[in-house]
């Protein structure tokens, strides 16, 4: 009798300086084509309610701006992928791998566990756009779905679930400056690692957000043939 195949999963990763609209799009690719999102940025919040040394360390990182121990972030990330992949699911990473150390730990496992497919698309975006967005940016304290102020009013309410809107503590210009030396010097590299490998997607994410998601399913398209559900 003819062993049954394995499982397969196709896992995107999106990468970008920060502002670059990675959630955004992770977001739409979650909805329409059914993947599991795997939020770095949620999974440190979450550690927020542990009292450990180790866990108030990684979080006061993270509200600084700078990138929280990457052993870690890979383990907690990891872990995660690993129950989707179980499932035979597909998985969207937003905000993860960030380091060289993460991006092959996270490569190695994320194959070892069944992802035969890997895509990384990157949402270029220079840097004074980025802090123009971040800058306005409110976020729905339920859902976290972020709401940019067009204008100078600012709804008090998610238009999605009708949440409170709240500033993220960590959008000022002075972390976006941290943030950014982290990008440059930290995950540049692992994007240049990716692109040597062939897993690299770029995109310019300048565009209107219906646009980038336009460009973003059309790479979905090429690459695997995927469509939406």
């Amino acid at each position: 009798m003819m062993a049954k195949p394995e499982k397969t999963s196709t896992v995107v990763m999106f990468m970008g300086p920060p502002g670059s609209g990675k959630g955004t799009q992770a977001r739409m690719l979650q909805e329409e084509y059914g993947f599991e999102r795997v939020e770095t940025g949620a999974l440190v919040r979450s550690m927020r309610a542990d009292p450990s040394p180790i866990a108030q360390r990684v979080t006061a990182l993270y509200d600084e701006g700078r990138i929280a121990l990457p052993p870690l972030v890979a383990e907690i990330v990891i872990r995660e992928c690993r129950k989707i992949l179980e499932r035979g699911r597909n998985v969207v990473l937003d905000g993860s791998p960030r380091t060289l150390y993460e991006a092959e730990r996270d490569l190695a496992a994320l194959r070892a566990g069944g992802a035969s497919r890997v895509l990384v698309i990157v949402l270029d975006v220079p840097k004074p756009e980025t802090v123009r967005r971040v800058l306005r940016r409110w976020i729905c304290a339920e859902c976290r779905q972020p709401a940019p102020v067009v204008k100078k009013e600012v709804p008090k309410r998610c238009g999605a679930c009708g949440g409170l809107l709240i500033r993220r503590p960590d959008d000022t210009a002075d972390i976006m400056d941290r943030r950014w030396e982290e990008y440059t010097f930290r995950t540049l590299p692992v994007i240049e690692l990716f692109e040597r490998q062939g897993l690299v997607a770029r995109i310019d994410g300048r565009r209107p957000i219906p646009e980038v998601w336009a460009a973003v399913r059309d790479v979905l398209q090429r690459s695997f043939g995927l469509t939406p559900r």
